[in-house]
Order: C-alpha cells, then structure tokens, then sequence
C-alpha cells in the first residue's frame, strides 16, 4: 500500500526555535504538497513574544497560500499536572499539544503520567509508557504523536495501538526539510499497522 501523507501537525516558527516564517513554511507547503499544517509554537505561561502576531501571521499566511494552515500550540508538564500555558492562549488555537521537556524533580513516569492526565489533546513525540499511562491516555481521549524525531520504540508504539489509541503525525519540524519528511514515520504506519489509526484534523474534534 502506498501511503500518501501530506499533513504535518507539528512545526515550530522563527517565533521560539523553528528557522522560518510563518509565510516561508506556508510557500513550502503550498510548493512541495502539503495539504495541511500546524504551527504549534512552543509558549510558557510567561511568553516572550506576541502570540497574537502570530496568529496574524497565521491567518494572513492562510489567505495567501492553498495550505490549510492549523493554529496550535506546543507545552511542558508541570509538577503540578498542569501545562505550562495560560488559559487564555489555549482558547485561541485548534490544537494542543503537551510534552515533557524538563522533568522539574518529576521522574519520567511520573511525568508522563501527569501529562496522560492534563488537559492536552495530543501527547507529543512520547519516549516511555506503562500500563498506568496508557490507561489513562485512553480514560482522557489522548492521541498519541508519531514523530520522525525522536527514537520511539516499537512495544511502545504497539502497546499503544493495542490500547485503541489514535496517532497524530507530527514531525516536530524546525526547517523546511523537516516538514515533509515522512519516511521514518510512513515506516513506522506500514511496520505496525497503523493506516486505519491516524488521526485528521477536524474543527470539532
């Protein structure tokens, strides 16, 4: 079966750590096939940039370009279980992704354990699991991010599928090239079986 992939639900912009604008990943994605993408910027409660500019930048980008161009967001676990975002950011975007970058005294279970039971909707680019982690991803309708960046190990990508969980692609894209290279992930869907569990975008979902 021939997998044709052409949206990416994880990329970073020159806003935090990503290497190109909004419109240059716009023009990218219009140019190379890519029906749709996420900007979903890394913020923290305490942002250091406009995050309004940006959702303009978004907005005129989805004007300009053919792309369907998916407002998010990227953010750490806090020890406290929440995400490191105000509520108000939240409200303002489609999707959110939550993801454990620095573990704050938490050890990694128990990190992602707090995160299985945030508030995100998608775990993003997971390296561990349990039983306890997954039992609460699938109590809270989390769906889990395959990702071409991290190492993700088989049992846990199976142990994932045999819990009925869905997958996001999200190839966590800081350059150009990275926003539509799918040949890690597109491996890891025909090696576990994965084409009738990927999850799509929708406004409601």
């Amino acid at each position: 079966m021939v997998l044709n992939l052409n949206w990416n639900y994880h990329s970073h912009t020159l806003y935090t750590d990503g290497s190109h604008t909004v419109e240059e990943i716009a023009s990218y994605c219009d140019g190379h096939g890519i029906k749709e993408i996420a900007i979903t910027e890394h913020v923290k409660r305490e942002l250091s940039y406009d995050f309004d500019a940006l959702l303009s930048d978004i907005k005129h980008a989805n004007s300009k370009f053919k792309v369907n161009i998916i407002t998010g967001l990227e953010a750490k676990i806090l020890p406290d279980g929440t995400l490191d975002c105000t509520e108000e950011i939240k409200s303002k975007v489609d999707i959110v992704i939550g993801s454990v970058h620095s573990l704050n005294g938490m050890d990694q279970y128990g990190a992602y354990e707090k995160l299985a039971r945030s508030d995100c909707m998608i775990i993003g680019h997971p390296q561990l699991c349990s039983d306890k982690i997954i039992a609460s991803m699938v109590s809270t309708g989390k769906i889990v991010e395959l990702s071409a960046r991290y190492d993700q190990q088989d049992d846990m990508i199976m142990a994932f599928k045999e819990a009925g969980l869905l997958f996001s692609i999200g190839l966590d894209s800081h350059k150009l090239s990275e926003l539509d290279d799918f040949d890690r992930v597109k491996e890891m869907i025909q090696n576990f079986g994965l084409q009738d569990r990927l999850w799509k975008f929708t406004k409601n979902s």
